[in-house]
C-alpha cells in the first residue's frame, strides 16, 4: 500500500465537504454592486435601474413633474464609496453610494462651471 495516496485520499476527502460548501453557499456574496432601485425625499425621486448593460438614471422633480432619463454610468470611486456619473450636455449627475448604506444615496447635480447646484440624500422606497 502506498501511504502518501492514502493520506492524499483522506486529506481530499475531509476537504471535499468544505469546498462544495464555499462554493454552493453564495448568497453572502450576492449583494447588489450598484444602487438598483427607487430613491426619494418627497421633492426628488430617483430611479436607477440595470438595463441592456448600462446603468439608467431617471429623475423626477415631484412638484414640477420635470423628469430626465440618462444611460451609460461611468463609475469611480472606491469599494466603500461608488460614485455613478450620467452627463447631460453640460450637466454632471452623480449618484454617490456606499454598499454598507444600502438605503440611500446623494444626489448632485453640477452645471457646466462645475458648480454643485443640487445636492440632496434620497432614502430607498421598499413598497
Amino acid at each position: 500500500m502506498n501511504l502518501k495516496a492514502i493520506a492524499l485520499a483522506t486529506i481530499l476527502g475531509f476537504s471535499a465537504p468544505a469546498i462544495a460548501d464555499l462554493t454552493l453557499n453564495t448568497p453572502v456574496v450576492a449583494q447588489s454592486n450598484a444602487p438598483i432601485g427607487m430613491y426619494s425625499d418627497g421633492e426628488w425621486s430617483v430611479s436607477i435601474d440595470y438595463y441592456e448593460n448600462a446603468l439608467s438614471y431617471y429623475g423626477t422633480n415631484l412638484r414640477t413633474g420635470d423628469s430626465l432619463t440618462l444611460q451609460g454610468a461611468r463609475v469611480s470611486g472606491t469599494p466603500q464609496r461608488r460614485i455613478y456619473t450620467w452627463t447631460n450636455g453640460d450637466f454632471r449627475y452623480q449618484v454617490a453610494w456606499q454598499p454598507r448604506d444600502p438605503g440611500a444615496i446623494r444626489v448632485q447635480v453640477f452645471n457646466g462651471r462645475g458648480q454643485e447646484i443640487l445636492n440632496r440624500l434620497l432614502y430607498g422606497n421598499y413598497d
